[in-house]
């Protein structure tokens, strides 16, 4: 009996196999296997993996100029179309991607490493210098020290970037926290405006460039900052647009939001260049020091000089 129950589902479940029919595909489209992972594909994409099966062929020569102009256009065209709405709609674009839509959209730390990764080549073939000459007050160690810490920031751009996410997350958790943002979401925030902060002063790259290692590039640097803090109080601010916060309490809050992180990034990078050049650090002190007393002792041993009799005038 048991086996006469198991053979009757058995054929009723390859009845209903075979009685199972597949959407029509649609023109120009016809029905195949996807090659990634072999589920039946009517349409172009894939609905288990989202290959493209349809365009999966085997590669031809001839096939290379469309291949390379079809990948470079979807690069594009989800870099453009993500920048020119972070650039124009900050707030209701971060807020978009976080309620789920986010196929327009390329993805943020990605975003960040592409833009950090282009500057700082940019940066190397260009050999441009962001130090302004050394001022004669700030000691010779204390100058080498930053030069060495640029150095290993510039090396290791990308990295350093994304290490400073957490902190600006971590302040829009606090200052942004009317918003509703949980610290994921912060993370995703932070990572898109410091992808644009980076495509700002990648824009200004040809004025870095032009005044690379000349005093002029202090100045340069205060104004490149003021432009950043103010697109990032601006971005930030608009994620509170959706709340009851006036407009100047929320770039205030954006404004905060921006700076909290920023004297967070200051103190761990004051850190790590007091680590990473210490000893130098300590030595040139000393030797400043002991000049300054060599200094002293010489000015008082010169006081303590009886002043010379003056010679009469020869008759």
């Amino acid at each position: 009996m048991s086996d006469f129950i198991h053979a009757n589902s058995t054929a009723s479940v390859a009845v209903a196999e075979a009685e199972t029919v597949l959407p029509a595909a649609p023109p120009g489209h016809a029905t195949a296997s996807c090659l990634n992972c072999g589920q039946a594909v009517p349409f172009r994409y894939c609905g288990r993996c989202g290959q493209d099966a349809h365009h999966t062929h085997r590669l031809r020569l001839k096939d290379m100029p469309h291949d390379v102009l079809h990948s470079i256009w979807h690069v594009d065209k989800g870099i453009l179309y993500t920048l020119r709405t972070m650039v124009l709609r900050p707030g209701p674009t971060i807020r978009a991607y976080l309620a789920g839509q986010r196929v327009d959209h390329f993805r943020p730390l990605s975003l960040l490493f592409l833009i950090t990764g282009l500057y700082a080549l940019l940066y190397a073939v260009l050999h441009i210098n962001m130090m302004p000459p050394r001022d004669p007050a700030v000691p010779e160690a204390m100058y080498q020290a930053q030069v060495s810490f640029q150095t290993f920031f510039m090396k290791n751009l990308a990295w350093c970037y994304l290490a400073t996410v957490p902190l600006w997350a971590l302040a829009a958790r606090w200052c942004l926290r009317r918003g509703g943002y949980n610290y994921a979401e912060c993370l995703i925030i932070a990572a898109f405006i410091t992808a644009i902060n980076n495509f700002i002063t990648l824009l200004l790259l040809p004025v870095a460039y032009a005044y690379s290692g000349k005093p002029q590039m202090q100045t340069f640097s205060f104004y490149s900052l003021l432009l950043v803090i103010g697109y990032a109080s601006w971005a930030y601010g608009n994620l509170l647009n959706h709340t009851t916060i006036g407009r100047l309490g929320r770039l205030w809050r954006g404004f905060l939001t921006f700076m909290l992180g920023y004297v967070m990034l200051i103190i761990v990078m004051v850190v790590l260049m007091f680590t990473m050049s210490w000893s130098s650090i300590k030595q040139s002190i000393m030797q400043q020091s002991k000049a300054k007393q060599e200094q002293e002792q010489q000015r008082r041993a010169a006081s303590a000089q009886p002043p010379k009799a003056a010679q009469p005038p020869p008759h």
